[in-house]
């Protein structure tokens, strides 16, 4: 073998172009040949399988026994409440504490809870009540997961693979979209929703056992000194005077906050418009995965990414475009083309939009500011509290339609606040 890796006699027929395909799918997972961090990876991909599983087992479970958008939407606020009152001391423990012992207190709790979740719903003695608790513990715990896997990162690999593990990340949730989603749906639409959170359960266990496995450097002194009230005051500081640090939290809140919110309407579109059932509803998100998976390698592929705020700017337009256009779906078919450029436009900004964070945040500094992010999760479920009671009073493309406004609102807002995060 030569040294750029080519084997064989150098008049072989392969051209640059031919050449050029195996070096991106290459170049796509090049963060994984780190140890470390393809654990962690791995650990992604069982929470987000988890993730999924309670997402639709929830969902359909409240509209199963209320038949209300509005009440799927409640229970989803259930879940975003703690992202709000807890979420940034998320991210100060993230930049505090041992990483590694708090991923796995935060996974054993999930999973006593999904396991208990599964006892009820199998027993049957499920109420709406059991529903709001397990949503407000999970969020808990994702409050205080979300900062402490994201901030572990860049303390895994160097600068220049950054944008290539955010994005693989991204990978690992959309690859289970894909598969997870489906399942579920089909499980469901079979057994019920107990199964679902059994399977979150052995998800859990899948996560608790790569963490063991990650080796993690020591948390940076300066994240040690000061009190807990002080360092969520320094977080605020360096947000508010960084514009754009602060353009960036501003513009994640419409594809992230008001664009996720549209799989509160999910169940209503698939029942109300479709005519069909969870397994319908299992297979849309899958094909949304799909779109997730594309957006993901684009970004994973990626050596040297340029201009990335125009291109945060053109993925949440196309998002939010999107969103206005389900309101005239009726057919199957139509959802697709849809699903799959919300699932492109979703993994490109999201992956954009945290490596920029990351990049322009001090190590010591960057839990709390991933957990400020976490604002567009908490706002989700009230976006989609308000697109539900649209949906409720005026039909499933009203609450269409208010979610893709607000998407495309907060990009025009973003603009206004901060014109230069188009040369970013």
């Amino acid at each position: 073998m030569d040294r750029r890796g080519l084997t064989g006699d150098e008049s072989s027929p392969r051209t640059g172009a031919s050449r050029f395909v195996p070096t991106r799918l290459a170049n796509s997972f090049s963060s994984l040949t780190n140890r470390n961090f393809r654990y962690l990876w791995f650990g992604q991909v069982g929470a987000a399988t988890a993730m999924h599983a309670d997402l639709i087992a929830r969902s359909w479970l409240v509209f199963e026994l209320t038949g209300s958008s509005l009440a799927v939407a409640g229970v989803n606020m259930a879940r975003a409440i703690p992202m709000l009152l807890i979420g940034l001391f998320g991210g100060v423990a993230a930049d505090r504490w041992d990483r590694k012992r708090l991923l796995l207190i935060i996974q054993t709790w999930s999973l006593l809870l999904n396991a208990s979740m599964a006892i009820i719903v199998i027993g049957g003695w499920v109420e709406m009540w059991h529903i709001y608790v397990l949503a407000f513990l999970l969020g808990s715990g994702m409050a205080m997961n979300q900062p402490v896997r994201t901030a572990i990162i860049p303390q895994l690999i160097p600068k220049e693979q950054l944008l290539n593990a955010v994005a693989l990340n991204s990978i690992a949730i959309n690859a289970t979209r894909l598969i997870g989603p489906a399942l579920i749906g089909l499980v469901i639409a079979a057994w019920g929703v107990g199964p679902a959170y059994i399977w979150s359960t052995v998800a859990y266990g899948i996560v608790i056992w790569t963490t063991t496995r990650v080796a993690m450097p020591p948390i940076n002194a300066l994240a040690r000194r000061g009190s807990l009230v002080g360092q969520m005051i320094e977080g605020f500081r360096y947000i508010a005077t960084n514009r754009l640090v602060l353009a960036l939290v501003l513009l994640g809140l419409g594809p992230l906050a008001f664009g996720f919110s549209h799989q509160t309407l999910l169940p209503a579109l698939v029942v109300d418009e479709l005519k069909s059932d969870a397994a319908i509803m299992g297979f849309i998100m899958a094909v949304g995965g799909v779109g997730g998976i594309i957006g993901g390698f684009f970004m994973a592929s990626r050596i040297d990414l340029r201009r990335k705020g125009l291109i945060m700017l053109i993925s949440a337009t196309i998002y939010g475009v999107a969103l206005l256009l389900f309101a005239g779906v009726s057919m199957l078919v139509m959802v697709f083309p849809l699903i799959i450029a919300i699932g492109i436009s979703q993994t490109v900004f999201r992956s954009t939009n945290t490596t920029t964070l990351l990049e322009n945040t001090p190590e010591h500094l960057r839990g709390r500011i991933v957990s400020a992010t976490l604002l567009d999760t908490a706002l989700a479920p009230v976006a989609g509290i308000i697109a539900g009671a649209a949906a409720d009073r005026a039909g499933v493309p009203a609450g269409y339609l208010v979610l893709g406004g607000m998407c495309l609102g907060i990009v025009v807002l973003a603009l206004l606040a901060y014109p230069r995060i188009r040369k970013v």
